[in-house]
């Protein structure tokens, strides 16, 4: 009876979401599963991507490969040796970074992503509350559900509520699976954030940034947890999130990633 309920609410909660926003999500609704016959390239910016040739990957375009990215790649000197086909922004904080009071590096690399994305007219995936708000005006844009509910068990259809961690990388890959790709391959999302804590005599949270442009070992204050606890709980979740994607035909390019529920049996050439 408590299932029962639980999927009557959320069968609403869709309907209600799809009548609000049927206008916004009509492009996305138009190019499901219209990859089917192409493989993708997914580029994260954890560490792990600096195992990656760039150039290499770009030339796997002409082998009916295309390329997805998300996050601050594009603000990166090394993102000059690929073209994206689709990038994903989901953090209001990389969308409105004038709206927050970021760390300078952190602002301008927000900055410079929106830059890159507008002059390269990149095609983007946005979630709908920013519809009419943001400053994209002339790229094509595809809008999705941007709202976890964990009764669910949906992860792959992006206009309606989804049941994994809210971070965007695996909103990519649900991203990718709605689309269609045959295979997804990826690398950078490497969800190792966790094992570089220290704490303070005042019991404050310390971690060092973790992307691959990230390179002054600095370690900073986290806002967004209250606890260790907290913060392994946290993790542990997105864990628990790729998990829920390894029945999908997913490569992980990272052979020493700490994500264990994909292979990392491949034959591409795309290593330095």
């Amino acid at each position: 009876m408590i299932n029962l309920l639980s999927n009557i609410k959320i069968f609403l909660k869709n309907e209600f979401f799809r009548l609000k926003n049927r206008k916004i999500i009509d492009q996305t609704i138009k190019i499901k599963s219209m990859k089917k016959d192409k493989n993708v390239i997914l580029l994260a910016t954890g560490k792990s991507l600096s195992k990656i040739d760039l150039k290499k990957i770009n030339n796997l375009k002409s082998k009916n490969y295309e390329i997805f990215s998300l996050g601050g790649f594009l603000a990166t000197d090394v993102s000059q040796n690929v073209d994206i086909d689709y990038y994903l922004l989901s953090d209001e904080r990389t969308i409105f970074p004038d709206k927050f009071d970021l760390e300078k590096k952190q602002n301008d690399i927000n900055i410079k992503t929106i830059e890159v994305i507008k002059k390269k007219k990149i095609k983007l995936f946005l979630p709908t509350e920013t519809w009419g708000k943001h400053n994209f005006k002339d790229n094509e844009i595809f809008y999705f559900n941007n709202n976890p509910d964990n009764k669910t068990k949906n992860i792959t259809d992006i206009t309606k509520y989804f049941g994994y961690g809210s971070i965007s990388g695996l909103k990519s890959l649900s991203v990718c699976r709605y689309l269609g790709y045959k295979k997804i391959y990826f690398i950078g999302l490497d969800n190792n954030h966790w094992n570089n804590i220290k704490v303070d005599h005042e019991n404050e949270i310390f971690q060092v940034h973790r992307h691959f442009y990230d390179d002054d070992g600095v370690y900073r204050k986290n806002f967004n947890v209250k606890s260790i606890s907290n913060l392994l709980r946290r993790s542990s979740g997105v864990f628990e999130g790729f998990e829920k994607f390894k029945k999908f035909d997913i490569i992980n390019l990272d052979p020493d990633s700490l994500i264990d529920c994909f292979s990392k049996t491949h034959q591409l050439d795309v290593y330095k």
